[in-house]
């Protein structure tokens, strides 16, 4: 009888079993999802040098049955994933994936891989943004070695220790001449100053470059720092006792790199960012000029410049640009506050599009963008302008606003005076652009006070007068 009670209990088991249900009776087991194995949920990467990169790897494994499917994320860009970051794993089927760390800061970068699969864990990454020498002015001394652990004391000493093409990691302080700094400060060939970057030198404790020299023996400028070809300055608070001609870097005939830094003093105004000339080619991106007289003055730069994804807070004028070529590209930057001017092309054709000029009722006399010389030709694409007066044209011949082929795309909705002031007698394109009308009304919108014609569209009268 006992054997016979037994025998039913094991049956009812095995149906239970078989059937999938739980054994608290709350729902059917689920015994066919995909399990995540992963050989690591920790990368470390170590001390890479600025630039530099480093790879390590981990693995992914479906140890259940079904399918495992997800694409890798990271959450910072110095991590990447190298290959396909996609996966779809069988039972017992594996995935390799290579992470590369390439430190575009100083200091310890961490990051997080997701998965993409809720069955899978996040994979956390930490690295060290590392340099070749290091000066930190609080701690710092010109006779240590110039390691992270001792560092230099001033930059000066920095770059005349350092080789070329090596970077100097500094650290939050005020490297002025009361420290020990010697202006202007003038990098060797390759050499990259590397400050706080993510801050752009305006961190809790700011990473300041105050102080001027006599930049070059061809004209009268002083500058904080003169330019080397293939150098690197990133992450500076950079100023300067004001001073007329008076410019935070002074630039000659280099190809450099000048990116996330802030011009401005921490005590007083400074005159100009960025001064440029001769047969360099520059990339000036992602930095804040709070400057009065000039942002970037650009002169005969020859070997071509890119200003790209600035913001122009302050000045009279924030883009000068003087003798120069069809090079120059002046694109999806930020103008705002009480300058003058926009982007002023005394000579050249430079290319200036997808800038912002958001200037309320500002540049009414001078325009955002003014093209002042006969040779001042530039080609001008979707541009968005919220001020009073969007384009001015002394007496240019061949500005460049928008043709058939090659629409303008230029948004003039936010002007409140006239999209386009014509001072000159050519004959001028502006077609396929956004007016603050439906069309654009002549003598109110496009404004011509000598014998100029624009043309606004395609067709017979679609032109300004």
């Amino acid at each position: 009888m006992y054997a016979g009670k037994w025998l039913i209990c094991a049956v009812i088991i095995m149906i239970i079993a078989q059937s999938g249900c739980s054994d608290d009776g709350t729902g059917p087991l689920v015994n066919d999802d995909p399990v995540c194995g992963l050989s690591t949920t920790l990368l470390e990467f170590g001390s890479v040098i600025f630039g530099g990169t480093s790879d390590q790897t981990f693995i992914i494994t479906n140890t259940g049955v079904g399918t495992l499917t997800g694409t890798i994320s990271e959450s910072s860009d110095e991590y990447e994933i190298i290959g396909d970051a996609s996966y779809s794993l069988d039972a017992g089927v594996s995935d390799t994936f290579t992470v590369r760390f390439t430190p575009t800061s100083l200091g310890i970068r961490m990051c997080e891989l997701g998965t993409g699969s809720d069955f899978c864990d996040v994979v956390q990454c930490t690295g060290i943004g590392g340099a070749h020498y290091y000066a930190d002015a609080s701690s710092g001394l010109d006779t240590n070695p110039g390691t992270s652990e001792e560092p230099f004391k001033t930059i000066t000493h920095a770059v005349s220790i350092a080789g070329t093409d090596n970077i100097i990691g500094v650290l939050p302080g005020t490297y002025d001449a009361a420290l020990g700094e010697t202006f202007p400060i003038r990098p060797k060939q390759g050499q990259s100053l590397i400050g706080d970057i993510p801050n752009k030198g305006l961190g809790a404790v700011t990473t300041t470059i105050y102080g001027s020299g006599d930049a070059s023996p061809i004209d009268s400028y002083l500058s904080a720092i003169v330019g080397a070809d293939q150098a690197m300055v990133a992450g500076f608070d950079i100023g300067a006792p004001y001073t007329i001609r008076t410019f935070g870097i002074y630039l000659a005939d280099v190809v450099m790199t000048i990116k996330d830094n802030s011009f401005t003093s921490t005590t007083t105004n400074l005159y100009g960012g960025i001064r440029a000339r001769g047969t360099g080619a520059t990339m000036i991106t992602r930095n804040d000029f709070l400057t009065s007289a000039y942002g970037v003055y650009s002169n005969s730069c020859t070997g071509g410049m890119i200003i790209e994804a600035n913001d122009f807070l302050t000045m009279s004028i924030p883009v000068d640009v003087v003798g120069d070529p069809n090079n120059t590209i002046i694109r999806g930057n930020t103008f705002v506050g009480t300058g003058q001017i926009g982007v002023q092309v005394q000579h050249g054709v430079p290319l200036i599009e997808d800038n912002v000029f958001n200037n309320p009722g500002g540049y009414s006399n001078y325009g955002a963008v003014r093209c002042q010389g006969a040779t001042a030709n530039p080609t001008i694409r979707s541009n968005t302008f919220i001020c009073a007066r969007g384009i001015r044209i002394d007496n240019a011949l061949s500005p460049d606003m928008g043709t058939a082929g090659d629409p303008g795309e230029n948004d003039f909705s936010g002007v409140t005076v006239e999209s386009i002031y014509h001072m000159g007698t050519a004959f001028l394109n502006a077609i396929g652009n956004t007016w603050p009308h439906a069309s654009p009304i002549c003598g109110t919108d496009i404004v011509l006070t000598s014998s100029g014609t624009i043309t606004w569209g395609t067709g017979l009268g679609e032109e300004c007068p």
